[in-house]
């Protein structure tokens, strides 16, 4: 049974408005000639065709649950995202910088993945899924939509690379693997990455995706946010990694990382971005308020 409310809420609403049969979800939405429309937008598999398929396939998928987003926000269950979305995109103006440290790519994903209603920590994505799931969407598309609901941004050190990939390292749970990153940043081996990196897209494959620009964490070091970490979680190692966990994904608030980020920004360049500050020392972070009042406090 699902736990979502919302997402019950909608099947059960569509499945009513058309008399309880399963249709196609596009023209329950928002009638076919808008949601056509709004297909139009996707990349297509011309524009994928430079694309790792890895990559590929994830940029396909979250183009899909940008056009089914756009779709059920108009609908009024929907109205607590909508609100929520609308006003962290009016603070944060994602488009990469210059304009903002929060890309595109970075923003979508927690607005879509992380960005929850508690208690159940319900997103748009689980909402996708679940709506997706009763009426008809390809199995192939919601496994997908699984992967990507699940994941979360993460720190990781890069240990290096193996020809066209990188070897990336949690910082906390010691996983490893090999990604593509699709803008082309490599990096010097033991710098920190903060960045979503996602699992295998294909199965049977072993390459991961670094699906975000990556944030290049110029200070501190791990040591340093190891430390973090430790203030942060509770001391019972068994909890250490699901605390981890669910604090990059979530946060202690909804704006938590996207605010790090904000406070954090030093430069860029077009494949890599330059983060400095851990969360909790305001005088680490070069746009916090603190910094930034004038001849300081």
């Amino acid at each position: 049974m699902s736990t979502h409310p919302i997402a019950e809420k909608l099947v059960r609403r569509m499945k009513r408005e058309m008399n309880g049969k399963v249709v196609n979800l596009k023209s329950v939405i928002a009638g076919r000639a808008t949601a056509e429309e709004l297909q139009r937008t996707v990349v297509t598999k011309e524009d994928l065709g430079d694309f790792h398929p890895a990559h590929a396939a994830y940029v396909y998928t979250q183009n899909q649950v940008s056009v089914m987003c756009e779709q059920l926000t108009a609908l009024d269950e929907m109205a607590s995202f909508a609100d929520m979305i609308s006003k962290a995109e009016e603070f944060y103006m994602p488009s990469g910088p210059p304009m903002s440290p929060l890309t595109t790519s970075y923003f979508t994903c927690w607005a879509f993945f992380d960005a929850c209603l508690e208690p159940n920590n319900e997103t748009i994505g689980t909402t996708v899924s679940e709506v997706g799931a009763a009426f008809g969407m390809h199995p192939e598309l919601l496994r997908l939509i699984g992967l990507m609901q699940a994941s979360r941004m993460g720190l990781y050190i890069l240990q290096g690379t193996d020809g066209k990939l990188v070897m990336l390292e949690d910082i906390t749970t010691g996983d490893r693997c090999r990604a593509i990153s699709p803008t082309g940043y490599r990096g010097k081996k033991g710098e920190l990455w903060y960045a979503r990196v996602l699992p295998p897209a294909i199965p049977g494959t072993s390459e991961h995706v670094v699906f975000t620009t990556p944030y290049v964490v110029l200070r501190p070091g791990v040591p340093e946010w190891l430390a973090y970490f430790s203030r942060t979680f509770a001391h019972d190692p068994r909890a250490r990694v699901e605390d981890y966990e669910g604090h990059m994904k979530y946060g202690p608030t909804r704006a938590y990382w996207n605010d790090y980020v904000l406070d954090a920004y030093v430069n860029h360049r077009t494949e890599v971005i330059y983060l400095a500050g851990v969360p909790d020392v305001p005088e680490s972070l070069p746009h916090s308020r603190l910094n930034e009042e004038p001849f300081g406090r």
